[in-house]
């Protein structure tokens, strides 16, 4: 089976995610490159991907996650990029799951496809002032926690950024970094899919 040898950041607003994504993708390669795997080139999309309102649930003022990972996917599948790389969508945005009030974020492992919702990353969101030092921590850690979901993580309980995180104290408690267990299970993965 032909493994991915990149990851696409796909920036889905301008505000709140255009300022930081190239020191995201530097950090992204940074994190990828201590895990061993050095070889995979983090890339932007040159270009802001718009959401469908057809993803946007007035009634919860808020896009539905699935939708809009199922989104991104078609139009990376159009492009023909999906096979041999994982493509992450960040939007200033506020997403939801059915069944819970919101999501920071979601991952189809299987479409090679995550989304991050950033809107509630903000220290504003919650009325404290702007921090763009922590916003830009609490985005690398949730953009880190999908693409490990990518890498075929499932949640952890250790003192590692796949801990799962139910509020934004959780986001912060938590690591930017893979504990030992999921950087093993992450070349295990990324091994099986390069034979």
């Amino acid at each position: 089976m032909a493994g991915f040898n990149r990851v696409i950041l796909v920036p889905l607003t301008t505000h709140g995610v255009l300022e930081y994504i190239e020191a995201v993708s530097v950090k992204l390669k940074e994190i990828l490159s201590e895990v061993g795997l050095e070889n995979i080139d983090v890339l932007v999309w040159p270009d802001v991907i718009k959401p469908p309102m057809k993803c946007f649930d007035w009634n919860r003022v808020q896009y539905h996650a699935g939708c809009l990972a199922k989104y991104i996917r078609d139009m990376f599948q159009v492009i023909g990029v999906i096979d041999k790389s994982l493509v992450v969508g960040v939007g200033y945005l506020d997403g939801f799951e059915y069944g819970l009030n919101f999501v920071f974020g979601e991952a189809l492992p299987s479409q090679h496809v995550a989304i991050v919702f950033t809107k509630r990353l903000k220290p504003e969101f919650y009325g404290d002032s702007l921090n763009y030092n922590l916003y830009f921590e609490r985005l690398i850690k949730e953009i880190v926690h999908e693409l490990g979901h990518l890498l075929g993580l499932e949640h952890c309980t250790g003192n590692c950024v796949m801990r799962f995180s139910n509020s934004i104290v959780e986001v912060d408690e938590k690591p930017m970094f893979f504990c030992e267990n999921c950087r093993e299970r992450i070349r295990s993965y990324y091994i099986s899919r390069t034979k």
